[in-house]
């Protein structure tokens, strides 16, 4: 793994339908504590000059907007739900920019499933539009690649039944969506120190940890900072950072981490 310092930007911190949930009411939709506002679940990677964006959220414009990211050099597509990838339409403002197609990696299901969904995008039934130029490439859990010159590695995590990617960079990993680890995908994450991990809320949910799950699952990879994403509106930040073991907090829009 590289022993270069990674930056990582925490770009959403939210479940599928955002924080505060519209028309909702609850004591953290109404806080006026701006950690309790989370966009779709997102982070930016910054390693030796190289730009990665770890899903495309629906809320990708506002994040950029909020946290520019000079270029994007790789995406890396943990699945196709659509809060993890609706935002793809707006990685044509990068391709104006970078003058060329950017690289997206996810696994062959993934694919396949986003060329039918953004089919405009590989089948053009006109030149111009404001199409964006996306170059799909297969990964598969477990086999590390060079992407840009820095060593990614896919997690295989589970998100319900549906198996899905995490992502290791060095000594940094993020496994979003997650409700299982399996024995293999442990292996793959030893030695990471800055761990991002899906902790949804108190009540149990079929697809996602618990956010007590989740510091569980944790143990055996002995990270020494992990931080909590994906959260619903069940969680205010203070109060539920002032009962998490140390060393293990909710993360937030906008936070920024080294690794």
């Amino acid at each position: 793994m590289s022993d270069r310092e990674i930056s990582v930007r925490v770009l959403g911190s939210g479940t599928s339908s955002g924080v505060p949930v519209i028309g909702c009411e609850c004591p953290v939709c109404k806080s006026d504590d701006i950690r309790n506002r989370r966009m779709r679940s997102s982070i930016s990677i910054e390693c030796d000059g190289k730009w990665f964006l770890v899903d495309c959220s629906i809320d990708f414009r506002q994040q950029m907007l909020n946290w520019p990211m000079p270029r994007i050099d790789a995406v890396l597509v943990t699945h196709t739900h659509s809060d993890h990838i609706n935002g793809l339409d707006d990685l044509r403002v990068y391709n104006y920019r970078q003058r060329k197609s950017i690289p997206l990696y996810s696994s062959p299901r993934f694919l396949d499933d986003i060329k039918t969904r953004f089919h405009y995008c590989f089948r053009p039934f006109q030149r111009g539009g404001g199409i964006p130029s996306i170059d799909l490439q297969p990964v598969q859990a477990g086999n590390p690649l060079q992407i840009a010159g820095v060593e990614v590695t896919p997690v295989g995590i589970d998100h319900g039944k549906l198996p899905i990617l995490g992502f290791r960079i060095g000594s940094f990993a993020y496994l979003t969506d997650c409700s299982g680890i399996p024995e293999d995908s442990l292996t793959l994450l030893e030695g990471v120190e800055v761990l991002i991990i899906s902790g949804l809320r108190h009540t149990p949910h079929p697809t996602h940890f618990t956010l007590e799950q989740s510091c569980e699952a944790v143990g055996p990879i002995g990270a020494r900072e992990v931080w909590f994403t994906h959260i619903a509106d069940e969680l205010d930040h203070e109060q539920t950072n002032a009962i998490l073991p140390e060393g293990m907090q909710l993360a937030h829009d906008g936070l920024e981490l080294k690794a």
